[in-house]
């Protein structure tokens, strides 16, 4: 994904052969063939892919395995971080699935919250991330969602129902900080990788020998073929 160039690109696993673009490079939009700075992906067990168009467009945009354009959803909320009617946002900044339940949790970051809807977009439910907090990204796995709070620098957990669970993490230039996280992920072996948009770094975090499943970030959705 490239928000300036408002595209997005899949490329061959190696990285040498672009084979598909979404959007129209260098032009602006919001329907089925234009962004306007998209922020994030997600993607459910049959490949069909959200995209969160979300730094200048307030919605989100569905597409097939084949990259076709599906629907989309959302508005624009009045400003001032206060808004709080279904599916109107400001700042999409974060878009994950849940694999079992279909639900899409998306990220409305200048209104403090995160929305949830079924896969066509109906309004399911909502909660706030606090009055002073700030999500940059947010990742589902393991029937937790996941986000990365630039006013805390801490990589926090919530249930599907947005109770909080714990946080970990922190601010600085050591290793294992959490600085401005702007993006997550997982292997097939449970190692999480941040990437650090403030500090320009990513950490890979291993899981400790014994240490309770129940806490760890868990493995990546494994997508059809």
């Amino acid at each position: 994904m490239d928000d300036a160039s408002h595209a997005l690109y899949k490329f061959s696993n190696d990285g040498k052969q672009l084979v598909q673009t979404i959007g129209t490079v260098g032009v602006t939009g919001s329907d089925a063939t234009h962004f306007n700075r998209p922020t994030f992906l997600a993607w459910l067990p049959d490949s069909s892919m959200f995209v969160s168009d979300g730094y200048a467009n307030t919605r989100v945009a569905k597409f097939d395995k084949d990259g076709k354009f599906l629907m989309d959803w959302g508005q624009k909320g009045e400003p001032g971080g206060k808004e709080m009617r279904p599916a109107y946002f400001n700042t999409v900044h974060g878009i994950a699935t849940d694999p079992q339940t279909r639900r899409v949790y998306v990220n409305d970051r200048a209104n403090r919250r995160i929305q949830v809807f079924d896969e066509n977009g109906k309004f399911l439910d909502q909660w706030s991330i606090g009055p002073v907090g700030s999500i940059y990204v947010i990742y589902f796995s393991d029937g937790k969602v996941w986000g990365a709070d630039a006013t805390t620098r801490k990589i926090i957990a919530w249930d599907t129902q947005g109770y909080l669970q714990y946080a970990w993490g922190g601010e600085g230039l050591f290793p294992g900080a959490t600085d401005g996280v702007h993006g997550i992920s997982v292997d097939q072996e449970g190692n999480v990788y941040v990437a650090s948009w403030d500090g320009g770094w990513v950490t890979k975090f291993t899981p400790k020998p014994g240490a309770d499943p129940n806490k760890l970030v868990g493995r990546p959705l494994v997508l059809a073929q």
